[in-house]
């Protein structure tokens, strides 16, 4: 993303997600960004952010195992991120390419997880 504003939106959703979970207020807010992605015309950000927000409203919530990691057992455990901050982080930066290709792996997750 380049739009300013777009960015200080994401870092707010981040800072006070960090804090506080409101799957309402996170919802709206993704709806908000993707607006403003939209204007960037990048459409694997429109289409994740659509994805972000449609799980958060099904579900309550935004965990989709996408940043856990595995212990010895092969037990999925929380990663050192919540998955919300890393889609949020993935967003900022998708002018970059590993960010696009994690973009494109985390929408298959939540398309899977439909």
């Amino acid at each position: 993303m380049h739009n300013p504003k777009a960015i200080e939106l994401a870092d707010k959703i981040l800072a006070k997600s960090a804090k506080e979970f409101d799957a309402e207020w996170v919802s709206k807010n993704l709806k908000a960004l993707r607006e403003m992605a939209r204007e960037e015309g990048d459409p694997a950000v429109i289409k994740i952010l659509r994805l972000a927000y449609e799980h958060i409203d099904e579900n309550g919530d935004f965990k989709i195992g996408f940043s856990a990691d595995e212990d010895e057992d092969g037990e999925e455990e929380e990663g050192l991120i919540t998955d919300l901050e890393y889609l949020l982080i993935l967003v900022q930066r998708s002018e970059r390419e590993k960010s696009k290709e994690e973009i494109k792996e985390m929408k298959k997750l939540l398309l899977s997880l439909k």
